[in-house]
């Protein structure tokens, strides 16, 4: 069976109808852009601002220190570490950041070393440390998501180990192979770090307390590796085994047979161990996948992150299983298990609204200054034509309609907007050239899967509707979806042109939204369902365009985010991934690295911080959110608000009652008294109407 992701979909340059020049961020000066660099990835603050805000592999939090001390400070936060905010339920919950436990570091740093980063990929950076007063004197630290250890390697450079919370004691324990030393490391706050070092065969060193915040090391030995850990038991047992190997780098592959998808994540070991097994930290989404050689790997080594309790596995491979959403298509879904129910009140009540909604002004709508909203604009008309076509079958308003959103389209398919869109040749990817200010920070990669998605998503329905009435439209603007797609879901380090999987986080299992700009709390996303929006537009697009492997790749992303948003984002009364006292939330909020925070970042209104996660309602949404969850959520924080809200935030909240309610909803929508100022940017009562039916809705 084939990968899927061995393929490029493109290996040819964006079309010539994007400019090509430097974008806003400037490429550090010690990081090569001979490939592309990730913007939105784990370690992408380590390319921003001073290159010293942590970054996150799970369950370690890293950075890198240049203040009190130098090199790569470690910290691993436990429950007793979190913070949460007064209030029943908190608003918020973070672990501390910048507190050393331990920094990895050199005798030779007499000031600040040299930072760069050496080696990029999906799910890893090699960082490297280099003495600015002794020559080719450096350590490299390869962080890779999941890492069982931290890990320095030395050359021609002094090992040393500091710490502002203090050592107490360090103890030399029973080697667990020749080879390597072990040492235990006691802090003055009473936590355990196991220390483990790994010589190339007739090379020593010895190490010694010499004050409360620093170990010294004899001598240099070149190819020194040096790998740290921390454990609550007090012996670093399930350590020992895996000693010797480290992680420094990753990949996914994915083989799909009928509607059952494998995939794994492997990591690139380096070094020897007892086992031959290298060790992975595995979030919670991942473990009820996994398949039944992973399951046996686990060791009993657990700690708690912002996803719940992370949990070790003596392997080099997580392997998991997903069922896939092949069935889902462009016509309503509910997992309600409920069957259309287009009636003669129904299809009279969506024509009466297809019929004012059709002739909208989608050309001049849809003229605005944010990719974001004109995305928005134009899947809203898209919706209609569907119904127009699909469900209606009203031959005039399909041809009202279907020419002048293709004339709205192609306003951005040649560029043409007011914002042009150009590639950026410094991280190598397709930005707005609004500044950074405007439209979301597009032109620093934040929302690139939110604001392409909607864009993707229009014009697969159109393209769907042209070829039903015989049309070939699909093939002028191909191009132009393609290296939309391949600016956020690119598969394969085969294109030279954009990086693997810019958005979609394949360890953390869903996307994050923060590009180019520092972030204390790491990266962050605040909206989940605009998140699954943008798999589901490039799974229609796949549908339409017939790419099998694009469509696979859609479907996995649709399945993994199942698991993971019902985790991390979304939290049903019986959720014990999360904090117990967080739950009554029902959402995240604002999900960080490091923090989750129930708000949003345009306002503290209930209608936000939940509406944010559910628009925009589509075929989809059922997949994703359960009538369970839909319905405490609605019981619980939403029916209370409902009436005081009078604007778009009302007709999304109510079509999403669809999803557990379709009769309420539609009573809403089909109300004489019902008003178009309930109805957000992106939202027309042609497809509410026709979805709360299409979903089983008694009219």
């Amino acid at each position: 069976m084939t990968d899927i992701f061995a393929i490029p979909i493109s290996t040819s340059a964006p079309s010539s109808i994007f400019p090509w020049k430097a974008g806003e961020v400037s490429v550090p000066a010690n990081t090569s852009n001979a490939s592309p660099l990730q913007t939105n990835s784990f370690y992408s603050n380590m390319l921003v601002g001073d290159q010293t805000t942590p970054v996150w592999t799970y369950p370690y939090c890293l950075w890198n220190s240049t203040s009190n001390y130098y090199g790569l400070s470690v910290f691993l936060g436990l429950e007793s570490d979190r913070v949460f905010a007064s209030g029943t339920p908190p608003q918020y919950f973070y672990s501390p950041i910048g507190i050393q436990e331990v920094v990895l570091s050199s005798s030779d740093f007499v000031s600040p070393p040299a930072f760069s980063l050496q080696k990029t990929s999906k799910f890893a950076a090699t960082v490297r440390f280099s003495s600015k007063s002794v020559d080719n004197s450096y350590f490299e630290c390869p962080l890779v998501q999941g890492m069982g250890f931290v890990t320095g390697i030395y050359h021609n450079s002094i090992p040393m180990l500091n710490s502002s919370v203090g050592f107490a004691s360090v103890v030399g324990q029973q080697s667990p192979r020749g080879g390597i030393n072990k040492y235990k490391i006691t802090l003055h706050n009473n936590r355990v770090w196991f220390l483990y070092i790994a010589l190339p065969r007739g090379k020593s060193v010895s190490l010694a307390l010499k004050d409360s915040n620093t170990i010294w090391f004899s001598n240099s030995v070149d190819g020194a590796v040096l790998q740290l850990c921390s454990t609550t038991d007090y012996t670093g047992a399930f350590f020992d085994n895996a000693a010797g190997c480290y992680s420094t780098d990753a990949s996914i592959s994915a083989t799909v047979n009928s509607n059952i998808c494998s995939y794994a994540l492997t990591h690139n070991v380096a070094g020897n161990s007892n086992t031959g097994e290298g060790l992975i930290f595995a979030l919670p989404h991942h473990i009820p996948s996994f398949d039944s050689n992973t399951a046996s790997k686990a060791t009993g080594v657990t700690f708690p992150s912002t996803k719940g309790t992370v949990k070790a596995y003596s392997t080099k491979v997580l392997t998991m299983k997903e069922t896939l959403p092949t069935s889902l298509g462009f016509e309503p879904y509910t997992s309600l298990g409920k069957s259309p129910n287009y009636t003669s009140n129904a299809l009279a009540a969506i024509s009466a609204a297809a019929k004012k909604e059709a002739v909208g002004d989608v050309v001049n709508d849809s003229n605005v200054d944010s990719m974001y909203t004109s995305g928005k604009i134009l899947a809203k008309y898209a919706y209609v034509l569907y119904v127009c076509n699909d469900i209606l079958k009203d031959t005039s308003l399909v041809n009202t309609l279907l020419p002048k959103l293709k004339t709205a389209i192609e306003r951005f398919t040649s560029n043409s907007q007011k914002y042009p869109l150009y590639y950026d040749t410094s991280f190598k990817g397709i930005v707005s050239s609004a500044k950074e200010d405007a439209d979301y920070g597009n032109s620093h990669y934040n929302d690139h899967h939110f604001h392409w998605g909607y864009h993707i998503q229009a014009i697969a329905i159109t393209s769907y509707v042209d070829k039903k009435n015989n049309g070939t439209w699909i093939n002028s603007v191909k191009d132009w979806v393609t290296t939309l797609i391949r600016d956020v879901a690119n598969p394969s380090s085969g294109d030279d042109y954009f990086p693997v999987s810019r958005s979609f986080d394949f360890y953390n299992g869903h996307s994050w939204a923060k590009g180019l700009y520092p972030s204390s709390d790491g990266k962050d996303e605040e909206s989940s369902s605009e998140d699954y929006n943008f798999a589901y537009s490039m799974k229609l697009w796949a549908k339409v365009s017939d790419d099998y492997s694009m469509e696979q790749r859609a479907n996995l992303i649709l399945a993994i985010m199942k698991r993971s948003i019902n985790s991390y984002f979304l939290y049903t009364d019986d959720n014990t991934v999360e904090p117990k006292s967080f739950i009554p939330n029902k959402v995240s909020g604002i999900l960080f690295d490091n923090k989750i925070d129930h708000t949003t970042y345009f306002g503290q209104q209930t209608q936000y911080i939940h509406g944010i996660h559910m628009l925009p309602i589509t075929p989809c949404s059922s997949y994703i959110r359960s009538p369970t969850f839909v319905e405490q959520e609605w019981n619980q924080k939403l029916n209370g608000v409902i009436n005081s809200v009078a604007d778009g935030w009302k007709g999304i909240l109510m079509l999403n009652v669809a999803l557990f309610d379709p009769d309420t909803a539609y009573k809403f929508f089909s109300s004489s008294s019902f008003s178009n100022n309930f109805l957000d940017n992106g939202m027309s009562l042609t497809w509410a109407l026709a979805y709360c039916a299409g979903v089983g809705a008694s009219s």
